[in-house]
């Protein structure tokens, strides 16, 4: 029998003794994550759960190239290693329309804000980084010739 049919039981368990517990989705490059339906399904329960969710992407181009993917999201046509898998995350899926529109928004709405909101902060926080080197370089100019090689 499979195992992945547990991850129901296992991501209520965590949430369930540690509220501040969250779920880091690293994203591969070909976006393939997106297209395995126990990864999908596990997305979904732990945002049902208000379970916290992080997302991880190797670069902002990945997702532009992937963009139009992650807008047909469509849990039917997702894959899993044995068929029966695929049937059983179907069957506990009352309404598939319903589930199609809430996965894409909350992947493009949600997870993808999130992340490019962080990238945000992060070129801003490089920007910090590079005025406190700036004021410490004390018009020397020595961080900026070594920033331009």
């Amino acid at each position: 029998p499979c195992e992945m049919n547990k991850f129901d039981d296992m991501i209520r368990l965590l949430a369930a003794r540690d509220l501040s517990f969250s779920q880091v989705i690293a994203v591969d490059a070909d976006f393939g994550l997106f297209g395995r339906a126990w990864c999908v399904a596990e997305l979904a329960e732990a945002h049902r759960l208000d379970m916290g969710q992080h997302l991880r992407l190797r670069s902002r181009q990945d997702l532009t190239l992937h963009e139009g993917e992650l807008r047909n999201l469509r849990v039917e046509s997702m894959q899993a290693s044995r068929p029966e898998d695929v049937e059983e995350i179907l069957a506990k899926i009352p309404d598939t329309r319903a589930f199609n529109k809430a996965l894409r928004h909350l992947v493009l709405n949600g997870l993808l804000v999130s992340w490019i909101s962080l990238d945000s902060r992060q070129q801003f926080g490089e920007v910090g980084r590079l005025l406190r080197w700036h004021a410490g370089d004390q018009g020397s100019g020595v961080v900026w010739r070594c920033w331009r090689e």
